[in-house]
């Protein structure tokens, strides 16, 4: 029980971050980095010259009502508001606001990746190494072997850059490993194939 309760922390306090960059926006060098050809789990549509459809996964709006969801979308500017079955939400918004979305989106996530280690939920987790579209991030430990604990903490790393992923319009994928201080792995899971059908869902919008 303990430990799905952990689980559960881990995965509400990844969605927190996420959710937190959707309702900011602050423009950087990530601006713009849709594809012209979207990944299937993408959840970005094909932009008109002056807006961007963009999906929400259900995770976002855990336990929201849907007139609630719904009003803080529309204060954020977004147009075209949608509940869809799944407990998704697709929304317009101008190109401008979906890059500043995107930008917003890539600090936090590097900001909460960047506060993993040496931190009280992973006080083994000595260091981390991610590139710049959240594709590959690898956790240093200071243990041997991957304890019970921090085995949890690929969990985290890897809900959080799917999720930016999707709204940047990437492919979504992304592989973490867990390796000793020497730098031999000790575990690898790729995200969100590992999590289960319902997890998977409520990450990836269809």
């Amino acid at each position: 029980m303990k430990m799905k309760q952990l689980r559960t922390g881990i995965v509400t306090a990844a969605v927190a971050c996420a959710l937190c960059a959707t309702m900011a926006g602050c423009a950087s060098q990530n601006a713009g980095n849709v594809t012209s050809e979207q990944d299937e789990n993408s959840n970005v549509e094909a932009a008109t010259i002056t807006t961007r459809t963009v999906t929400f996964p259900s995770m976002y709006f855990q336990d929201q009502a849907t007139e609630d969801v719904q009003a803080k979308l529309q204060e954020q500017g977004y147009s075209d508001i949608t509940a869809n079955e799944d407990g998704s939400y697709t929304v317009t918004m101008s190109i401008d606001k979906y890059n500043d979305l995107v930008d917003s989106m890539h600090d936090t996530v590097a900001n909460q990746l960047d506060g993993m280690p040496n931190s009280e939920n992973w006080q083994t987790i000595t260091a981390i190494q991610y590139d710049d579209q959240f594709s590959n991030v690898t956790l240093t430990t200071s243990s041997s072997q991957v304890g019970l604990r921090e085995a949890f903490a690929p969990l985290q790393a890897g809900i959080i850059s799917c999720m930016y992923q999707q709204i940047a319009g990437q492919p979504v994928k992304c592989t973490v490993s867990i390796v000793d201080e020497s730098g031999a792995e000790l575990s690898s899971s790729v995200y969100p194939d590992v999590l289960d059908s319902e997890q998977k869902d409520a990450v990836v919008a269809n």
